[in-house]
């Protein structure tokens, strides 16, 4: 009896070794495997890239159109952005260069993705839509105009011309119209090629001439369009300097010079 209580504590000893000799050896395999497939340093992590909130839309297909003859030596572009995460758009047309000797006038339709986005008033819709420009002047209400889609709130701002070093600036007139059926807004910005201020009969003739080209699947842009061509003025069509209005390229009228020719004698 006294040979087996001896043995049992020996036996006891060597099984508790062998116990962690086993988990150490669990331990020592866990960690090489996690080795194996660990990224290597410097490697990049595969994820999926962040999808960006607007995507511009490939050869877009114009839904409007805007006559500006007066400025078609600035160069012109027609873009369209959507929004993945609700299908909003963006129709975003330009004239000129931001760092151009040229007026620069941007127009954006925007059709919100979801009917109860709410928009804010036009200081705030403008100064969402120029973080990217150096802002010299803040924006600020300017009133409102009379135009074809009725009062248009105005504001007033200037910019810094990009890539100059003296001062350069741009005085502009920003303006935002919403709608509340169809779900749409109208807003952008009319900036002289100086500092002089841009003349609001200017950006109301520019308004005068924005028509819709294809409404697409939404019938009620294309109403909304419809009841404001009748009221349109075609503001400027006399006036050569200003530019005619027409809905397309037509040539303005020159009167011809008509010479004076004296009566001969009785």
């Amino acid at each position: 009896m006294r040979q087996a209580s001896c043995t049992v504590p020996g036996d006891i000893r060597a099984t508790v070794v062998r116990i962690l000799a086993y988990m150490g050896a669990l331990a020592i395999l866990a960690i090489a495997a996690a080795s194996l497939f660990r990224n290597p340093p410097g490697a990049a992590s595969v994820s999926a890239p962040p999808q960006p909130e607007w995507v511009n839309v490939e050869r877009p297909h114009p839904a409007f159109d805007m006559q500006m003859p007066e400025l078609a030596a600035a160069g012109f572009d027609y873009a369209i952005l959507r929004r993945s995460a609700d299908g909003a758009r963006k129709d975003v047309l330009t004239w000129g260069e931001p760092a151009g000797a040229s007026p620069y006038v941007l127009v954006e339709i925007y059709r919100p993705g979801a009917a109860s986005e709410a928009f804010m008033d036009a200081p705030s819709e403008i100064a969402a839509r120029i973080v990217g420009f150096t802002v010299t002047e803040d924006v600020r209400a300017a009133g409102e105009i009379d135009s074809k889609f009725g009062p248009v709130s105005l504001v007033d701002f200037a910019v810094a011309v990009p890539g100059t070093h003296n001062g350069r600036q741009r005085r502009c007139l920003g303006f935002a119209r919403p709608f509340a059926e169809p779900s749409l807004q109208i807003a952008g910005w009319y900036c002289s090629a100086d500092e002089r201020p841009v003349d609001r009969a200017t950006l109301g003739c520019a308004l005068d001439r924005l028509t819709i080209l294809s409404a697409g699947s939404d019938p009620k842009v294309g109403a909304l369009f419809a009841r404001a061509e009748l009221k349109r003025t075609f503001c400027g069509e006399r006036n050569p300097i200003l530019a005619a209005t027409p809905e397309r390229d037509v040539a303005v009228p020159v009167p011809h010079r008509v010479r004076f020719r004296p009566r001969p004698p009785h």
